[in-house]
């Protein structure tokens, strides 16, 4: 309930919603934190300036790495949290070149080891499709509220460990996945960044849920995670932001309304309305095209 009020005070207005540089610095943070999980050794200007296409010095599978995030990550608008087929070819492009089996699921058994120490055991290879079919099933038809089905998929997803490399970074892409489709603001959500700093948190709830058979603890790991990544960006929406994206609305709708139709719409004054349409146009989300008895007002966003 908490978050999905944290969620709620994201206005249209506010920059996680719509300002393409913060979108481009979180999905820098993002991609760099989920690589770093992974024992990626370059520091986050080194993965600005790849995904910037500029050259840098380092590892080429490091390099690798993030050219292949930053395009997995940018199929999300058109990916189906739903469809195993998404899945694998997401895969496939996060892992190519990096492993020989990338987009496909593993053929051979893996575990997790801590030092020579098993961890976990991933489920045989031979059961991978049908567990991995029943996951997506159980995700496409649940009415389970989305935070937490999204939570319960992730864990699931990591526990049968699907691939023969790349699960950490594809669970956590496809955990945005299925937020975005519930709210697509939440697309952006650094959450990668938060499970980094507490990345010793986040393999212990991982290893308690495996061994006692329930995912409580890590949905409750990740619901804390979600919660404390969206509250940098959540604040209540300013009397001016509200009557701003009113205004905007209303001449969206209406290109070739006068002044007076809006302070009817707006139920203000006549001097607020004109105060507000300069603010518009002086932050340039406002044009006026031709005179001002016969002309119309174009929306620039």
């Amino acid at each position: 309930m908490e978050i999905a009020e944290l969620v709620g005070m994201v206005s249209p207005e506010m920059p996680l919603s719509k300002s393409p540089t913060l979108h481009r610095e979180l999905r820098i943070k993002t991609i760099h934190s989920s690589l770093l999980i992974e024992g990626n050794k370059l520091d986050e200007q080194a993965v600005s300036a790849i995904i910037d296409g500029k050259r840098v010095l380092g590892d080429a599978n490091d390099i690798r790495e993030v050219e292949n995030a930053k395009r997995a990550y940018d199929l999300i608008p058109e990916l189906n949290p739903y469809s195993p087929e998404d899945l694998l070819r997401t895969h496939g492009v996060m892992m190519e070149g990096l492993t020989a089996d990338a987009g496909r699921f593993r053929s051979g058994n893996v575990g997790v080891f801590e030092g020579d120490t098993l961890i976990h055991a991933g489920t045989p290879a031979d059961y991978v499709p049908e567990v991995m079919a029943d996951i997506f099933a159980w995700i496409a038809a649940t009415t389970m509220h989305p935070l937490i089905a999204s939570c319960i998929f992730h864990f699931e997803f990591e526990f049968c460990h699907p691939f023969s490399d790349g699960n950490g970074r594809i669970g956590r892409l496809w955990h945005t996945l299925l937020l975005s489709r519930w709210r697509p603001v939440l697309a952006w959500l650094p959450i990668e960044s938060t499970i980094r700093q507490r990345q010793a948190s986040y393999y212990l709830a991982l290893a308690k849920s495996g061994k006692t058979g329930t995912s409580q603890v890590f949905v409750e790991f990740m619901l804390e995670t979600i919660r404390d990544s969206i509250l940098p960006f959540a604040k209540p929406a300013s009397e001016r932001d509200v009557m701003n994206a009113k205004a905007l609305a209303f001449f969206k709708a209406n290109p070739q309304a006068n002044i007076n139709q809006l302070v009817d719409y707006l139920g203000c004054s006549k001097r607020s309305a004109e105060r507000l349409v300069a603010g518009l146009k002086n932050d340039g989300k406002l044009l006026r095209e031709g005179s001002a008895r016969a002309g119309k007002w174009l929306v620039t966003e």
